[in-house]
């Protein structure tokens, strides 16, 4: 089987589930990352979670790029907030290391250099968005796999809210996304059982990454889900979802709906067509999504 080439923009150091899709990810050897970009919030410092991740699984080679750290239509300037987890980094923390945003130089370039990549999208869509303005031609057949929106609710999500803009950029252009919504990534839920059994691998990267699972837990007391890894799960297994084509767009305005996927499909009609290559995940198949984790993570 050949490999999937894969990039990860990821606003890693928050919730806990975009570092376990990353471990998958490293794992499987399916998959080769390419690079890593970050986005949202201090990019920097997630960039050096990052490269702090792939240290513990001696895979430096990989390049890590900061991002942008605003929403497109974000003022610039002033101070951003620091990621949840940033006190995992032990080593190698330099608070005062200058942040240049790269992500969307390096996007592009992979993109040039791989046309068979695929980019996993784990946060808001505003490195995305900036490289579709810059050469739209090319990122409108880039394969792309996001977390994101709900589907079957009136809802907002994290990752649409934070950049709503950005997403509706991304969404009305690309020819071929899929989308991971919340109302399908709810269910991925880490049991006590699932996580008293990591804790006794006695492995040191199990071990890393429980370390933020503790500080995540005890600043936030929300349990573990992983979101994020259902992107991994369904490039390594694609039977672990079942996609169903829609027509949505990004509601822009309104005091309770921005940030939620409208469906714009004409209901009107009887079993109506839907046009557009737009696909979004209808279920999910637990028994296999588990049985991606235990072979690879």
């Amino acid at each position: 089987m050949e490999k999937h080439k894969i990039l990860i923009d990821t606003d890693l150091g928050d919730d806990v589930d975009d570092a376990a899709a990353l471990m998958l990810a490293l794992n499987c050897p399916d998959l080769e990352i390419l690079g890593i970009t970050t986005v949202y919030k201090d990019t920097g410092k997630r960039r050096r979670m990052a490269e702090d991740l792939l240290r513990h699984w001696g895979r430096t080679e990989i390049p890590v790029h900061a991002g942008r750290g605003r929403a497109l239509l974000e003022p610039m300037g002033g101070a951003v907030e620091e990621p949840l987890q940033y006190a995992l980094l032990e080593a190698f923390r330099d608070d005062a290391e200058e942040c240049f945003e790269t992500a969307v130089d390096f996007i592009l370039e992979s993109v040039r250099r791989e046309p068979e990549l695929v980019i996993l999208e784990m946060g808001c869509m505003t490195n995305l968005a900036l490289a579709f303005s810059r050469e739209p031609e090319r990122m409108k057949k880039v394969r792309i796999i996001a977390m994101g929106g709900a589907f079957f609710n009136t809802a907002p999500e994290w990752n649409i809210v934070c950049d709503p803009e950005a997403v509706s950029i991304v969404a009305e252009q690309a020819d071929n996304l899929v989308m991971m919504g919340l109302d399908v990534t709810k269910y991925l839920k880490v049991s006590s059982e699932r996580l008293e059994e990591w804790h006794g691998r006695g492995s040191e990267t199990m071990d890393y990454y429980l370390r933020g699972v503790d500080i995540f837990q005890k600043k936030t007391g929300y349990p573990i889900t992983l979101h994020d890894v259902l992107l991994v799960a369904y490039l390594i297994d694609p039977q672990v979802v079942t996609l169903k084509r829609g027509r949505f767009s990004v509601e822009l305005a309104g005091k309770l709906t921005r940030g939620t996927m409208v469906d714009r499909t004409n209901y009107y009609e009887i079993d109506p067509p839907v046009q557009g290559n737009f696909r979004f995940a209808e279920k999910v198949d637990l028994e296999r999504f588990w049985s991606v984790m235990e072979r690879y993570f």
